[in-house]
């Protein structure tokens, strides 16, 4: 395999297995910021119904509110309603329901359109935005389908324990993570040992279907990077400390992206069909390396560092996969991968809009209240508009033109100018 060495910075050191080497990188340990934008438009979120939760739960991660488009003009908003519960028949001992308002907002208005409430019987994340303006929302081990009408219509249920939903960046796929049933122990004396053993069943499924594509076994939750064509996996690579990022398409030979010399496993996070982030190691006081890979190619597109003060972050995709934001939340010290976090050490959350081929820093905002499970801001799917939860209202924000790369940088061929 032919390589050239492309980024060696604190942790993380590439070879890219094909394509092009990029002329151009992003590699500023601080970007500049750009100039102090101003929304399109501001909706007050207290008229709505909604209250921000107590700073008792900023170190939970549980999931009480979401934002997200449906198109350009109508915005998603959901989010938990405070008082008692009335006890349904149907509630399960460990339950801990919450009461969920949903609210279609006119994006260019601020008008409320329409609003249901929902009942959710845990914490954990309900909503994931889909193609073509639908939603997929999970009430325990069931999915359902929605859209502007609010209607829940049933699409997935499952008799056991529902552990894990992701949604790739083009939202093509699921992948579904749940309890696998106990099997039943051929001999009595490893009758303990099979009871005991419950893995997680992994389904990969076209969104919208109830055929799964893909069906694994796991020891335990696992993470799936979706791609146009397949999956992302991390292996250990030939030498000491180097790991190798394979693409697996759904059809057809594995082949390996890139090698990875790093402290630890890197993570590898998609964020569009085409386009995935390398994110190494971070340890006492280095920052965070990232690099963005074509998944066509392997050809680096750019790289970055990220502070080490930014720990639990959370990515969101526009459908066509122009632009992603990651969000994270700072902290006041520089934390390692080691470190526990207390409430006393988060003092913002920020989200940083970044054009997905060329890496270019777009938007810097700050999220306010500060949600550990994100959620709180969201891109239109043809990522010209941002929408943050921040300063008791929603701001929508109209984005500048996406920046393209040269087309030696990413694989493609370049527009045609007009």
């Amino acid at each position: 395999m032919k390589r050239a060495s492309v980024l060696t910075a604190a942790g993380l050191v590439v070879a890219v297995g094909c394509g092009p080497v990029s002329r151009a990188r992003a590699e500023n340990r601080a970007p500049q910021t750009p100039a102090e934008p101003q929304p399109a438009l501001r909706i007050p979120v207290a008229p709505l119904g909604y209250a921000p939760p107590s700073a008792f739960y900023l170190t939970y991660r549980l999931s009480s509110a979401s934002l997200g488009f449906f198109d350009d003009d109508r915005l998603m908003f959901t989010f938990r309603v405070g008082g008692l519960l009335r006890r349904l028949p149907s509630d399960r001992d460990g339950d801990d329901d919450q009461q969920i308002r949903a609210v279609v907002l006119d994006a260019r208005t601020g008008n409320v359109v329409r609003q249901t409430e929902w009942r959710m019987h845990d914490r954990g994340q309900y909503l994931w935005p889909l193609a073509d303006g639908k939603f997929l929302v999970r009430v325990r081990d069931a999915l359902y389908l929605t859209d502007e009408s609010l209607t829940l219509e049933h699409y997935l249920s499952f008799d056991t324990a529902l552990r894990g939903v992701e949604v790739a960046p083009d939202r093509s796929r699921l992948v579904i993570q749940r309890d696998d049933p106990p099997k039943l122990a051929l001999s009595s004396d490893r009758q303990d040992e099979e009871a005991d053993h419950n893995p997680v069943k992994v389904e990969i499924v076209p969104a919208g279907s109830r055929q799964a594509l893909v069906l694994e076994d796991a020891q335990s939750v696992v993470r799936v990077p979706l791609t146009g064509d397949g999956v992302l996996d991390v292996l250990e690579g030939r030498d000491l400390g180097s790991f190798a990022i394979r693409s697996v398409p759904f059809q057809g030979k594995p082949k390996i992206l890139a090698e990875v010399k790093s402290n630890c496993q890197p993570t590898v996070q998609t964020v569009s069909s085409t386009v995935a982030l390398v994110l190494g190691c971070y340890m006492g006081g280095d920052d965070r390396p990232v690099v963005a890979l074509s998944t066509a190619t392997g050809s680096q597109l750019w790289s970055t560092r990220w502070e080490n003060k930014y720990v639990w972050g959370w990515f969101t995709s526009a459908e066509n996969g122009s632009r992603f934001a990651y969000e994270s939340v700072e902290v006041a010290r520089p934390m390692s991968v080691f470190d526990t976090l207390d409430e006393e050490d988060i003092s913002a959350q920020m989200v940083g809009v970044y054009d997905t081929d060329s890496g270019k820093l777009v938007l810097v905002r700050d999220a306010t209240p500060v949600l550990t499970a994100g959620q709180n801001v969201a891109l239109s799917p043809d990522g010209k508009r941002f929408a943050v939860l921040r300063h008791d209202a929603i701001e929508i924000y109209d984005l500048p033109p996406v920046t393209q790369p040269p087309a030696a940088d990413n694989g493609r061929p370049a527009p045609k100018k007009k």
